[in-house]
Formats: structure tokens, C-alpha cells, sequence
């Protein structure tokens, strides 16, 4: 059984524009898979759509084998969410706002307790939410989606409004958490965050996949390795297919350094897409 599998999934907002346009693709169980794209490409209403926020058409979206189309409160209880801005309430504490979560699932303190010290937020139990940072806050809103165990986590921009020492801190309990058999689907505009979780990667564009593939797969199938000579302030960049030219720099021996230089995801991002992950960064 696939984690998620969607079929030919489709939807609008004002019955004109698709903001979710024909997409098909599956999740195994126990994989970390990406969707990356930039802000408004309709990643934030294909994870409402998979988590019934928004609910499907009948036999387009499938989770744990659950058409989400029929998912019921039972069944909610085995997937997490956690949205990027989501809403707390803000003048109950910390603790308060997972425990008014957990309740609704037969969840008790302890467990709570559990998932805060893991996400190292219990030392501001007591205080208001409202008072919180926004990486605390984000923090927060990931607790509350973990204190159920479930078997799926939904993340949207997971480590966003982080320091990034937290943000690392955060991927390396998503990692594990992973490591012990959840699987977690992740939406992102940030490179570094793709690659750093995802085991694959769909490149996302207006309400589209575009490909799906590793992030190791991209490089080798789009990316152009080349070499940096540096020569004082200066660098030269050339293809490492150039054996004569790369031969002729080494032997004038006029260079300080040479660093081999490998493309990046979001470079390849561009290539694919055409467009950048910002606005008007296009080819």
C-alpha cells in the first residue's frame, strides 16, 4: 500500500483558473518526498487537498489507503499537519494549546510534555502563545501535529521564521522521526530545505508537476558541473568537459585555488521550470 497516491487531481477556486491542474503522483511508505516551488504555485492547496482541508473528488486522493474524499474523525488521527502561519490561540499558554489538541484525540499530558522537550520548546510551556517567536511558533505548530504519533506528517515551509541553528535542529528531529518510520510529505520554496530532507523532489509550478526525481537524479540528468579558478580577486569558471582549456589554465600555473563546482538544485530548478523560485526569476 502506498503511503499517498493521487490521481488526475484537479481543483479550482473560481471555476476559471486550476490552482491544482491534472496532477498524479505516489508516496512510499517510509519516504520523505518534496514539493517544491515558488510562493502561489498551488503547493499550500495540494497539501489541504490531501489532508482534507479541502475535500477531493471521490477517488483522486488516496492516504494510507483512505479515499479523503469518505475520511472520517477516526482516520484523522493518523496523519499530522502543520501549515506555515498556522492559527494558535494566542492567549492560551504553550502547553494549553496542544492540550485543548490532544484532547480531541484521548491524547494525555505526558505525551505532550514529550513532544515539546523533543522539540525543545517545554522550557516556554507556561508562556502565552502570543509571546512566542515566530520559529517558536512554528515549533508550537509542529508539536501539535506530532502529539497524535501519526503515521503521515504534512509539513508546509516546516523550518520558516527559524534561526538557522533551530532550523537545523528541527531537520534533525524530522530526520529521525523519519528514521523511525514516519513518512512526511513537505512543501517548501526553499532549496536547501529539499535537499537537506527530501529522498525525491517534485518540481511544482502553476498548479503542475513538472518532474519528479532524487535530488542526486536532477544533477546528474540537468546539471553542468564545471571548475573555479580563482587568480587574486578574480575567478574564471570553465565546463570540466574542457579537458584542453582546463589543461592550458593548470600548466600557466597563474591560479591560487581551484574548486570543482557543482550545480545547484534551484539552477536546475530554472533549467526544468524555466522560472526561478522568486518572482521574475525566469530563464
Amino acid at each position: 500500500m502506498k503511503a499517498i497516491e493521487v490521481k488526475h487531481l484537479t481543483f479550482s477556486y473560481d471555476g476559471r483558473v486550476n490552482a491544482v491542474d491534472d496532477i498524479s503522483f505516489t508516496v512510499e511508505q517510509g519516504e520523505v518526498f518534496g514539493f517544491l516551488g515558488p510562493s502561489g504555485a498551488g503547493k499550500s492547496t495540494t497539501i489541504k487537498l490531501l489532508t482534507r482541508l479541502l475535500v477531493p473528488k471521490a477517488n483522486r486522493v488516496f492516504v494510507l489507503g483512505q479515499d479523503m474524499a469518505k475520511a472520517d474523525y477516526r482516520f484523522m488521527r493518523r496523519i499530522g499537519i502543520a501549515f506555515e502561519n498556522d492559527v494558535l490561540y494566542p492567549e492560551l499558554t504553550g502547553f494549553e494549546n496542544l492540550y485543548y489538541h490532544a484532547k480531541l484525540y484521548g491524547i494525555g499530558k505526558q505525551e505532550i510534555e514529550e513532544v515539546m522537550k523533543m522539540l525543545d520548546i517545554l522550557d516556554a510551556r507556561d508562556k502565552p502563545a502570543s509571546q512566542y517567536s515566530k520559529g517558536m511558533k512554528t515549533r508550537l505548530v509542529l508539536a501539535r501535529a506530532l502529539v497524535t504519533k501519526p503515521q503521515i506528517l504534512f509539513l508546509d515551509e516546516p523550518t520558516s521564521g527559524m534561526d538557522p541553528d533551530i532550523a537545523s535542529y528541527v531537520r534533525k528531529v524530522l530526520k529521525e522521526l523519519n528514521k523511525n518510520g514516519t513518512t512526511l510529505f513537505v512543501t517548501t520554496h526553499d532549496m536547501h530545505e529539499a535537499e537537506q530532507l527530501c529522498d525525491r523532489i517534485a518540481f511544482f509550478s502553476s498548479g503542475k508537476i513538472v518532474a519528479v526525481d532524487t535530488p542526486e537524479s536532477y544533477k546528474k540528468r540537468y546539471g553542468e558541473s564545471r571548475i573555479l579558478f580563482q587568480v587574486g580577486s578574480d575567478s574564471l569558471q570553465i565546463d570540466r568537459k574542457d579537458k584542453e582549456e582546463l589543461l592550458k589554465l593548470i600548466k600557466q600555473d597563474q591560479w591560487d585555488s581551484i574548486h570543482s563546482q557543482e550545480a545547484t538544485l534551484e539552477d536546475i530548478f530554472i533549467k526544468v521550470v524555466g522560472r526561478g523560485l522568486k518572482e521574475g526569476d525566469e530563464l
